[in-house]
């Protein structure tokens, strides 16, 4: 189950998190919630995998805003980084800078299954 204790362990900042979303606990977390499901994330790894980095970049800067308003904070800065690296096209090992994004959210994907 998602609570706000348990996102704080996966480094979450839930106090900035929540504060934008009116410090409405059950929003915030309804949000997560939809934020975590977002379909760019398979597109992330899909495009990537087919080293379309014009259509990765499009997909990890969409998840770096969703993830960014929330505060999730554990998602946001790897998808920084790898949102930055594909916007200049940069020779760099995308798949590897991918795998840490891709634990995390099914880490934080599978608390909201219950």
């Amino acid at each position: 189950m998602l609570t706000l204790s348990i996102l704080e362990d996966y480094g979450v900042n839930v106090k900035e998190g929540l504060n934008r979303c009116m410090n409405n606990e059950a929003f915030y977390l309804k949000m997560v919630k939809m934020a975590l499901s977002n379909d760019y994330f398979n597109t992330l790894g899909d495009t990537l995998a087919k080293n379309d980095l014009a259509a990765a970049f499009e997909a990890a800067h969409a998840l770096k805003g969703v993830v960014g308003n929330l505060s999730i904070t554990s998602l946001y800065k790897p998808l920084s980084v790898l949102t930055e690296k594909l916007r200049a096209r940069e020779a760099a090992d995308y798949m590897a800078l991918y795998t840490p994004i891709k634990e995390t959210h099914a880490r934080l994907l599978a608390l909201c299954q219950d």
